[in-house]
């Protein structure tokens, strides 16, 4: 165990919970108390080892939906070095679904230095904004990457967005053909049910 480690399990002990590592701290807490949850955001900006920081922010994962500090998360995402800790965070936000981060969300799916997270990102797009505000960001995202933003496409577009979709399908190839159909014909499930 690193002196890092070790520092970070003293305070969060003497914070009243007590854990045996950071991997275990899913385990042992969750849903995640919040007060172990704002003790982890505090963290995770001091640790140099980008390893333990990702073990963090992969312990935030159990916390209960709608309870983290999404500006803290932001901040983090932002500050971010590598794409690991990034996309830990990115799957955070979508699993967690924070508060106070839609207007940070919508800007850093379209910002392209977001790199691989961008995926992730777009799912939480279209899982904590309503539909009418999620497609017109998914669709600038569907233009820049595709393949990031297709399957949540297919989770909240509707007929307009369908044929955005199948105007695409005659050039696509590989993975992204693949998913063109499946949004598409999610979308067309779903406006069947509607009828």
């Amino acid at each position: 165990m690193s002196r890092a480690e070790a520092q970070l399990l003293a305070a969060i002990s003497e914070a009243g919970f007590p854990v045996p590592s950071v991997a275990a701290i899913r385990d042992q807490y969750s849903p995640l108390p919040s007060g172990l949850a704002a003790l982890l955001l505090e963290w995770i900006p001091r640790l140099e080892d980008r390893r333990l920081q990702e073990s963090v922010a992969w312990a935030l994962l159990a916390a209960r939906s709608g309870t983290l500090d999404g500006a803290a998360l932001a901040e983090l995402f932002d500050a971010a070095t590598n794409d690991e800790l990034k996309r830990a965070i990115a799957s955070v936000i979508n699993q967690t679904r924070p508060r106070n981060i839609d207007e940070w969300l919508i800007a850093a799916v379209r910002d392209r230095r977001s790199g691989d997270s961008r995926n992730l990102l777009a799912a939480a797009v279209a899982k904590m904004l309503l539909p009418e505000r999620a497609v017109p960001v998914l669709l600038d995202v569907f233009r820049d990457a595709a393949l990031a933003a297709v399957h949540p496409l297919g989770k909240v577009g509707d007929s307009g967005v369908r044929d955005v979709l199948a105007a695409a399908l005659p050039t696509a190839t590989g993975p992204l053909r693949r998913e063109l159909r499946q949004a598409i014909a999610r979308i067309e499930r779903r406006l069947a049910k509607a009828e």
